[in-house]
């Protein structure tokens, strides 16, 4: 979503209510001083709350953090495209089971 420029669109309330001087190509200053109707050039601005600056803050740190495990997973990725990664099935379902035993006793 685009935030409209305040000033652009004071220019063009001005252009279209048929104001005799033309303000075309001018910032909102230079409109207060050339007609009287405007009075000043106004601003936006955004406000983060705390939450979303600690967000904000967590997502940069993560992003740039390495969790050591890039050796293994570019293998992992290499044996994967050759053919050569073999799932060991009984494994993964022991896993799960014990995954789902663990989830049973969270939630109850």
């Amino acid at each position: 979503m685009a935030i409209n420029n305040i000033n652009n669109m004071a220019n063009n309330r001005l252009q279209n209510s048929g104001s005799s001087q033309s303000v075309a190509g001018k910032t909102g200053s230079d409109v207060a001083a050339t007609d009287g109707r405007a009075t000043a050039a106004k601003t936006d601005s955004v406000s983060l709350t705390n939450e979303a600056q600690q967000l904000q803050q967590m997502q940069k740190s993560l992003s740039a953090s390495t969790t050591g495990n890039e050796s293994r997973v570019e293998s992992l990725k290499k044996a994967i495209a050759s053919g050569e990664y073999k799932v060991d099935s009984e494994r993964v379902a022991k896993k799960m089971s014990a995954f789902e035993g663990q989830l049973d006793k969270l939630l109850g």
